[in-house]
């Protein structure tokens, strides 16, 4: 047996069934998520393309697969999802991170609605991801319904990672002095953004960085395609002045990020301001920037190059369970670049090409 297929096949054999385990169950669940896997690696985005590919890679799949009554049909794959543990699915087909891969490195927690998620019976899923971003990898995620509920979610996903030695990048909606001091506990750094749910905080640090000077700066410039960009990164250690600065555990520094960009005679600018641990400059901007990549690297692949937001599974965990395949396929393909600058969406027709192409790319997956 390829060892490739071996380790996704050992992977997914440990993943509790949750399907009544009386009676007549006509397929294994390893076979089920072995050809699901397999099939959005591929480009599959409904139930009826499960079905299909695993009809057309019949002959492949039965090389490795059981297969005691042939292909499960597009119900069969949909009933198993609406049913099936996204965190269990999640953990058995994802590496495990070491404390080393941690150490000094960027987690950035990140929600993601998913928008034909929503039906008449409940809102659309809200998915909080921690993502590495070194790595560009999703290392744990909580399910929410709603946004608002990322405040309960942070500190459920804190508790499921290791985070020691990292730095936790977190939107303002997760800027609370309970999720900093969790981090703090954890023996983490971290940079909290600073909006209008904590005006008073959000104002003073404004107007500071607005009248005074002396605190480290930093300035990087990109130009291409006739876009300049320049972002100005300021941070301030000396915060005794700060009001309500003891209620935040650690909290060594504020700091502020201004965008401005020019393009076809248009100037944009934005700033942001945040609260942090850190007191360097260079791992102050490393860490801001490195938050926002997250839009580029994670979720426009899930939109776009998997069209997450025109699906529309809404019955139970399916949602979810796809979010997880999804983000965990994007993971295995952007670790088997086969050269010359391939691109995600043509390494993904490659793969429903070439069975061999298919099997390095199910390399990446972890021995359980």
């Amino acid at each position: 047996m390829n060892k490739n297929m071996n380790r996704l096949i050992k992977a997914t054999r440990k993943i509790p069934d949750p399907r009544r385990q009386w009676g007549n169950l006509r397929h294994k669940l390893a076979d089920i998520l072995v050809i699901a896997f397999c099939a959005i690696i591929c480009g599959a985005q409904t139930y009826e393309d499960l079905e299909l590919f695993g009809n057309c890679r019949k002959l492949w799949l039965s090389m490795y697969l059981e297969l005691p009554n042939s292909i499960p049909s597009a119900d069969t794959f949909q009933r198993v999802f609406e049913i099936l543990d996204p965190k269990s699915v999640a953990k058995r087909l994802r590496k495990i991170i070491d404390s080393d891969e941690i150490l000094g490195k960027i987690i950035a927690f990140y929600g993601k609605t998913i928008r034909g998620s929503k039906s008449s019976e409940h809102r659309a899923f809200h998915i909080l991801s921690a993502y590495l971003t070194n790595a560009q990898i999703v290392i744990g995620e909580e399910i929410v319904n709603e946004k608002s509920n990322e405040i309960t979610a942070i500190p459920l996903l804190l508790d499921e990672i290791n985070i020691e030695g990292a730095v936790v990048t977190i939107d303002a909606m997760g800027t609370q002095t309970k999720i900093a001091q969790k981090i703090s506990k954890k023996n983490a750094d971290y940079v909290l953004a600073l909006k209008g749910n904590h005006s008073d905080l959000h104002d003073d640090v404004r107007f500071y960085f607005e009248n005074e000077n002396g605190f480290q700066q930093k300035t990087i410039k990109n130009k291409s395609h006739g876009r300049l960009e320049k972002r100005e990164y300021s941070l301030e250690t000396q915060i005794d002045w700060l009001y309500g600065s003891e209620r935040w555990m650690n909290l060594a520094a504020i700091g502020a990020a201004k965008s401005t960009v020019e393009q076809k005679g248009q100037k944009y600018e934005e700033t942001r301001y945040f609260l942090t641990s850190l007191t360097d400059i260079n791992r102050f901007s490393e860490a801001v920037r490195a938050h926002w990549g997250i839009e580029n690297c994670l979720h426009w692949h899930l939109d776009v190059t998997f069209g997450e937001d025109a699906s529309r599974f809404r019955k139970g965990n399916s949602a979810a369970v796809w979010n997880v395949l999804r983000k965990t396929a994007l993971e295995y393909l952007k670790k088997s670049d086969p050269g010359k600058r391939v691109s995600i969406k043509s390494r993904r027709r490659l793969a429903g090409w070439d069975n061999s192409y298919l099997e390095t790319i199910l390399g990446v997956a972890a021995e359980k």
